[in-house]
This record gives structure tokens, sequence and C-alpha cells, in this order.
């Protein structure tokens, strides 16, 4: 990091580009080359690859290069917070120090990944609206097939209050408002009303995250507003759909809710769909009765217990008066 200083990172505006290779790694040592086989971690002047940080998974993809080079990047990271390390495996050709090499992220992957970032966004902004500005966040995980949001809170969500902020959250969604990104500084940014994460170190100029409806409920300012050096959407339709999956306690005043996004979220709504049927199915009854039915068996249940209860009553007094 002191030799070759920053990675500069091209992956907002960009899925591929050209680098340099700065540094290579073979089994924890810096090394001038790697050949075909080899697991390598790669280091460029710069990169559309995004290092794992703020809770957001690093980006897979490929690098190429001369002479039939082909390395699948299978994860990114970011040591120092400032360089962006490539992990990958060598399935073709020979790679060197000073070698320009072309880098293209998994993009179907990151458009993932954005969605459920974003949506942590929104769902942090239903949270404070439903449940109050106590709620701040303590944790999150944004990865390709999920979401997971930690937040401060003394009791557990009610199913009513799960729903309205799922509702909330899918609202954003379809008013389809584009996302915008600023630049400023870190004073500015907290008196524009941007939501700033409690004991995080900041540099001179961050990244202001807006998003959601404007002047929200009468309030002036966007539905969302925090600092964030993620990736995200470019506007909030593109998550598609939101479900919160799971609501559960990390540690003493600390929620976590599970979600998805998207075709997951719609694969997850199926294959709910498809259990009701099959239920539905073994009941002999319509998806829509399901209910009615169960609740007729449990009851017809309950009736035969007391039955069969009172039969064995009749029965051992019949035994003992014998």
């Amino acid at each position: 990091a002191e030799r070759e200083g920053a990675t500069e990172f091209t992956g907002y505006s960009s899925t591929e580009g050209e680098g340099r290779v700065v540094a290579l790694i073979v089994d924890g040592k810096e090394v001038a080359r790697a050949d075909s086989g080899q697991e390598v971690i790669i280091l460029t002047n710069q990169t559309p690859f995004y290092g794992e940080s703020g809770g957001q998974a690093g980006d897979a993809g490929t690098i190429t290069g001369d002479h039939r080079l082909e390395i699948a990047v299978s994860d990114t990271s970011k040591p120092l917070g400032r360089l962006h390390a490539h992990h990958g495996v060598i399935n073709s050709g020979t790679i060197a120090v000073g070698d320009t090499v072309h880098l293209a992220i998994d993009a179907e992957r990151r458009d993932k990944i954005r969605a459920n970032h974003s949506a942590t966004h929104l769902v942090h902004a239903a949270l404070r609206n439903r449940l109050g500005e106590h709620v701040t966040q303590k944790g999150s995980l944004v990865a390709e097939d999920r979401l997971r949001f930690d937040f401060s809170h003394p009791k557990p969500l009610t199913p009513a209050e799960i729903a309205a902020i799922e509702a909330e959250v899918n609202a954003e969604i379809r008013a389809n408002e584009e996302v915008r990104t600023q630049l400023m500084s870190p004073d500015d940014a907290i008196e524009a009303g941007a939501m700033a994460l409690f004991g995080e170190k900041y540099g001179e100029e961050v990244r202001v995250l807006s998003m959601g409806r404007s002047n929200w409920e009468g309030s002036g300012r966007n539905y969302s507003v925090e600092l964030c050096g993620g990736t995200h959407v470019r506007a909030t339709g593109d998550i598609g759909l939101f479900r919160i999956i799971s609501e559960s306690a990390v540690s003493s005043g600390v929620r976590r809710i599970e979600a998805l996004t998207g075709e997951a979220a719609r694969q997850w709504i199926v294959g709910r769909e498809e259990s009701l049927k099959s239920v539905a199915a073994t009941l002999k009854t319509a998806p829509d009765e399901v209910e009615a039915r169960v609740a007729a068996l449990v009851d017809e249940r309950k009736a035969l217990e007391r039955e069969l209860a009172e039969a064995k009553k009749q029965l051992a007094l019949g035994g003992g008066g014998g």
C-alpha cells in the first residue's frame, strides 16, 4: 500500500476495464509472475471489482490478458481499507507484474448484490418510520442471494409491524425513484440529513446516497439519505420485490431481519405457494380453504382425544368393578 498507493475503484460507473498489475501474491508471498493452475491474489492500479467492505460482498468475475491469460476471480477483498485484492485461480496462461490486463466483473451477480444493498437502506428508513428514531444500524450482510440487517430495538417485531415495514419498502420500490450519489464533506453530509454509522471513520470526502420519494410524508427530504461507499441500483424499481423471511434476536436490544429481493424473493413466494397447493391436495380441498380445513381437523382431533380419554376412564372404572 505504501509503495503503490490505494487502488482506484472504477466500479461505480463501469463493470469492466483495464488495469496494470502492481503485485501478485502466491501462498502468502509476493512473486513476479504466476502460471496456469496456481491460486493467486492480484492487485492492480485500478479495478471495477468491489472489495468486500461495509457488509457488501466482494465481486467475482474474470481477469484476461495476452497469451490466452484467463483468471477466474472468486472474491475480492479490501485489505487496509484501500487496496482491492482479487482472489482467483489461473485457468490458462501466465500473469506477471507490470502486465496490462482486462478486468470484468460478473455483472449479473453484482446486480443482485446492488439490489440487496439498496434494500437495506430502504428497510432502515422503514424501521425508523415505523418503530422510532432509536432504531440504528448495528450490522449488515449484503450478498447475491440475500440480505441481513441488524438494528437496535428492545423487543420482537409484531407480525403487523413486519407487514407494514415490508409494504412500505415495496411502495418505495414501485415508486421507482432515481438513486442519487453526491460527494461532500462528512459535516456537510450530516447537515444534509445523512445517516452516519456511529464509530465509523470517514475521510475528507464521503459518498452520500439518496433514494426514494423526495418530500416523503412532507419531510422535505428523500426517503433514505445515508453515507455509503457501496454499489447501488440506479432506481429503486431495479430492486423489483422485497420480502422479509425472518425476524429474530441477535443479542440484548439488537434484532435481525433477513430478506430477499428480486427473483430470489419471487422464487421464495412461489415455493410457499407450491407448498400450500401440496397441503391443499393432501387435505382434498382448495388452497383458499386450507386454513378452515386445518382448523376443523384440529377441532375434530380434540373431540376424538376427549372421547378416547372418556372411553379409557370408563374402561378403567369397569375393570375395577369386576
